[in-house]
């Protein structure tokens, strides 16, 4: 046999072996997070559906809550089973994340956008918001809003958490009347994220009045 038709073979082999682990990984993975909110939530309905093969899952939860009566949760992995298309996927800086849509029956108060990190990147369409930053536990907060209610109480639900880092992105998104969350898998606890969620009410108070700096 060819050193080509080795090389062939072996290649085909690791494909194999990389196709049925990530396979198994991200079954895992959404299994988990799906027991994980379910646990957090205890929704009345449940539905979900897989996208993209073994690429991740949307589930939708009927809450029956006064205030929150539905998630939608994407969630969205890596192709761990592609020897091919994993390595380019962590290069394009992709990684293992849910994405969640918390509707509130309440209609929201105007737009807000809650980043941690130093270099927070900037979201979408925000040149027209106000900017200011608070500092909670450690971690630097950037918050663009047009609604400080909707920014304080975005705020609020950052501060209850142990590492308010773990969360990417908060936002109060009036066209969908919901709460969106970007959380990395390998840093947040949805179980937390949720709890802050129910039991945190919308008082619209400030825990951080004088300690902004505004742009």
């Amino acid at each position: 046999m060819s050193k080509s038709a080795i090389a062939i073979l072996l290649l085909g082999l690791l494909a194999s072996l990389q196709y049925w682990r990530g396979r198994r990984l991200n079954l895992t993975l959404v299994r988990g997070l799906a027991h994980q909110m379910e646990e957090a939530i205890s929704p009345v309905e449940k539905e979900y559906t897989w996208i993209g093969g073994y690429a991740g899952a949307i589930a939708r939860y009927n809450l029956g809550n006064k205030e929150y009566p539905e998630i939608k949760a994407t969630i969205s992995l890596l192709p761990h089973h592609s020897l091919l298309y994993l390595p380019i996927s962590i290069l394009l800086g992709r990684r293992d994340r849910v994405y969640l849509l918390i509707y509130s029956q309440r209609k929201l108060a105007g737009k807000a956008h809650v980043k941690p990190g130093k270099k927070a990147k900037l979201p979408h369409n925000v040149s027209c918001l106000h900017r200011d930053q608070v500092a909670i536990k450690g971690e630097m907060i950037h918050r663009y809003y047009d609604s400080e209610e909707e920014a304080k109480f975005l705020t609020s639900i950052l501060s209850c958490l142990k590492s308010p880092s773990s969360v990417e992105h908060l936002a109060a998104n009036v066209e969908e009347n919901a709460y969106y969350v970007s959380v990395k898998i390998s840093c947040g606890d949805l179980t937390e994220l949720f709890n802050c969620f129910l039991s945190s009410p919308h008082t619209g108070r400030d825990p951080f009045r004088g300690r902004k700096r505004q742009h």
